[in-house]
């Protein structure tokens, strides 16, 4: 075993071994910008969910309610713009803008969904990733 990596906890090390420390920083510099971003908007309901080792797909999802269509659009919106401003980061991909119940912000390390609180209750995203650790 690595001499960095013993006593660290079991997600630590994943995540350590697998994330050089300046990548680390950028995650937590990119979670930061994002909650203050939906908080700044007055978004409802903010759960952002470390899945490291659950998928391959991400590290974290920041799951956030929007009281309406318009205001799901509004708080993607000031997560694209605040990402861009602060760190000078393009999301890579968006789905879910044209109906505006449920949109998907993806960046790689977190992805972000912004969602109506009906769609929230429906697909339950918290339930699914239940055994994940809820992060800051």
């Amino acid at each position: 075993m690595n001499s960095d990596l013993k006593g660290k906890l079991p997600d630590e090390q994943e995540q350590t071994a697998v994330k050089d420390p300046e990548t680390l920083q950028f995650i937590d510099k990119l979670l930061v910008t994002i909650q203050q971003a939906l908080e700044d908007k007055q978004a409802d309901n903010v759960e952002t969910i470390r899945v490291t080792g659950r998928t391959s797909l991400t590290d974290y999802f920041i799951v956030a309610t929007a009281r309406n269509s318009t205001h799901c659009k509004i708080l993607s919106d000031a997560v694209e713009a605040a990402v861009m401003k602060k760190l000078n980061y393009q999301v890579r991909q968006v789905e879910g803008m044209e109906s505006r119940k449920w949109i998907v912000l993806d960046y790689g390390d977190i992805i972000v969904h912004v969602m109506r609180q009906e769609d929230r209750e429906f697909y339950n995203l918290e339930k699914l990733w239940q055994n994940s650790k809820t992060a800051k």
